[in-house]
């Protein structure tokens, strides 16, 4: 690819600037980045003993078997399911419940809601109704919300009209928060292909929770505040980790290069990548019939351009408009790790930092021990 037409820009500025700390003012944890707290960190791990990008590969690993959902964690949301399926059975016969989104791709964080999608029985997930009308739709999920009302069986229990109408609420025999929906055949499709990808792509797991949690910390994580959903922090990743697994190949086929990259490498890289290379006002990314960039319309305002998976003329970049504060999180990281100090003993540290979800899970696997 030529420089014209490459995701990497040469923006001298944005390069010359690489070394300088980003603008951290309204950065909430800054007091906290020389903290001594990193729980993650296994007393056996390996970690321990290594320094560099190996140091951080199991540092990752470390972070990711520590933020990941447990066995409990699971059972719990399972539970909630199975009840809530029960229920519509129930009372309405001709329809069933299915699982989708983070939690059914293993990508679920801690205090994560759980999505579940209503569907007509007799339809499979390639035949949804999808041309039920508006009207009719909206009072099929009103009756699923007066029966789950009467129940008593959840907390702040409410049905939203949004683009996707949903009904949410926590589930209170084990305070799961679930968003229910009717009819959204995507949501199914788009669980499918990341399962898939999860299966060829291993490395995307541990990353993904990761980035997740940094943007998480900083309510950078959903659409609604401005922030970046799950499916295009996902897309992001693919797209970076399927373009570096080309090079590396290229280069050991070539002679060029003899060892595969660590997922320290990885994460450096991706910061780095999205921070100062990618040329935003060119390029879109889509995993439409495999992950490719596109040239993007001149006439789009906003910074980050990412197909809808179900529609291509639907840019899911538009209500990104805090994508700004994202790179900064991104610089931030990219900074840290580009320039760690010496004998550190955790890198991650330097940008994650210490709040309620993370001392309650070392308290919870203190307990364990």
């Amino acid at each position: 690819m030529s420089t014209e037409n490459s995701p990497k820009g040469n923006n001298t500025s944005e390069k010359n600037n690489k070394n300088q700390s980003p603008n951290k003012e309204n950065d909430s944890d800054n007091s906290d980045y020389k903290n001594n707290f990193y729980p993650w960190i296994k007393p056996n791990s390996k970690c321990h003993s290594l320094k560099g990008m190996l140091k951080l590969h199991y540092e990752i690993l470390d972070f990711y078997d520590f933020i990941k959902l447990t066995n409990n964690e699971i059972k719990s949301r399972n539970m909630t399911f199975n009840s809530i399926n029960t229920i519509i059975q129930d009372n309405f016969p001709n329809y069933k419940c299915i699982l989708y989104g983070s939690f059914i791709t293993e990508l679920s964080l801690p205090n994560s809601d759980i999505d579940i999608l209503i569907i007509e029985k007799e339809e499979d997930k390639n035949k949804l109704t999808e041309n039920i009308g508006d009207k009719q739709l909206m009072q099929n999920l009103q009756n699923i919300y007066q029966i789950l009302k009467n129940k008593n069986i959840f907390s702040n229990l409410e049905m939203i009209n949004a683009k996707v109408p949903i009904i949410t609420g926590q589930f209170n025999s084990t305070n799961v928060h679930v968003d229910i929906s009717l009819n959204k055949k995507n949501g199914i499709d788009v669980a499918e292909i990341i399962k898939k990808i999860n299966c060829i792509y291993p490395e995307i797991k541990p990353l993904m929770l990761l980035v997740k949690y940094v943007l998480r910390q900083r309510n950078l994580n959903q659409i609604y505040t401005g922030g970046i959903s799950s499916f295009i922090i996902f897309t992001l990743l693919y797209y970076y980790i399927c373009d570096t697994r080309k090079q590396i190949e290229y280069e050991i086929k070539k002679g060029k290069r003899e060892k595969i990259l660590t997922l320290g490498d990885l994460l450096v890289g991706f910061f780095n990548f999205y921070a100062f290379e990618f040329q935003y006002e060119k390029f879109g990314i889509s995993i439409l019939n495999g992950c490719h960039l596109y040239f993007r319309n001149n006439d789009s305002k906003n910074i980050l351009s990412v197909k809808n998976f179900e529609d291509e003329s639907q840019d899911m970049g538009v209500n990104c408009f805090n994508f700004n504060k994202i790179l900064d999180v991104f610089k931030l990281a990219a900074e840290r790790l580009n320039y760690p100090e010496k004998d550190v003993v955790s890198y991650l540290k330097e940008f994650i930092f210490p709040d309620d979800t993370l001392r309650e899970r070392a308290e919870m696997f203190k307990k364990e021990l």
